[in-house]
């Protein structure tokens, strides 16, 4: 881990005594994380890309378009993180999607599905699965791979599994950064790892589950948490996690299995790194390594 990523991981952990005092509703934590997300995104946003509001079958996105493309015929389709109840393409994930776009030389469609708990599940799913079957209504000819981080990339492997049971149209590949795939929370990482991840208590997660899931569902259904699906079927994949968080058997798990169903996955553990690092864009050197990672894993 660079300097740099150590610093930070410093300056991010004090967030983990605050909540566990204050113990947050969604709406402060979006009051709290957007305004600065939306500023450092506006600072430090690549600025080789332009993005553009666009609405994918009723569900608002934005898509992120890199001033030298360099396959007119592959995009990604992209889901934020955030617990399912914060987070959007403008405010958290600025700066990583517009370095995404740029390294990738693809143009990157991001999804703002609808946030809990105003609207919990299935409305994230619905909102995933209209505007996939928008873009692909769109771009027939092209490849598509399907992206997603934390609780995007519980939500991105959701939908994989879905479109599967369904008979509808797969991406080429998907790629996973730090994904929340587990919404019941018990993998022997969030015990293991809560005192190393700078992030999270093992009770965040748990929090948002409860504000994404009604209590009349159960939080194993595969929708809601795919880590319990069977993965037979689902194209190439990579999952990229960091070896300090608490969500790091919610990829390694759930490579392992879909290894075993024959799905072709690379599982990338980076050491000493914390969830969803890649998103810093230049504050880390690691963030523009982990991008180079995934565009050469595209073009194998």
């Amino acid at each position: 881990m660079s300097i740099r990523a150590q610093i930070l991981s410093t300056l991010i952990r004090p967030n983990k005594f605050v909540y566990r005092f204050i113990q947050p509703s969604a709406k402060f934590i979006r009051l709290f994380v957007h305004p600065p997300s939306w500023l450092g995104g506006q600072l430090l946003r690549n600025f080789g890309t332009r993005h553009e509001k666009i609405d994918f079958g009723g569900v608002s996105g934005v898509t992120f378009t890199p001033k030298r493309i360099n396959n007119k015929n592959s995009l990604i389709v992209y889901f934020h993180g955030g617990g399912y109840s914060f987070g959007s393409s403008l405010t958290t994930h600025r700066i990583g999607l517009s370095n995404l776009a740029k390294i990738t030389g693809r143009v990157c469609h991001s999804i703002d599905y609808r946030l809990a708990p105003e609207h919990q599940y299935p409305a994230a799913l619905d909102d995933a699965v209209a505007a996939w079957k928008n873009i692909v209504e769109q771009n027939s000819k092209s490849e598509i791979i399907l992206m997603g981080d934390s609780a995007g990339g519980g939500l991105s492997l959701a939908l994989l599994l879905y479109l599967r049971d369904n008979n509808e149209i797969l991406p080429n590949g998907f790629v996973l950064f730090s994904p929340w795939t587990n919404l019941t929370c018990n993998t022997e990482t969030y015990y293991s790892n809560e005192k190393a991840d700078p992030m999270f208590t093992k009770q965040m997660p748990k929090d948002a589950a409860e504000r994404y899931v009604p209590k009349s569902i159960d939080k194993s259904n595969p929708y809601v948490s795919p880590f319990f699906g069977d993965f037979t079927g689902l194209p190439k994949g990579l999952i990229i996690a960091g070896e300090n968080e608490i969500l790091l058997d919610d990829s390694r798990i759930v490579g392992e299995n879909a290894k075993k169903d024959g799905v072709e996955i690379e599982v990338q553990i980076w050491p000493k790194i914390f969830h969803d690092w890649w998103l810093f864009g230049p504050l880390l050197p690691e963030s523009k390594k982990c991008l180079l990672e995934v565009q050469k894993w595209i073009q194998s």
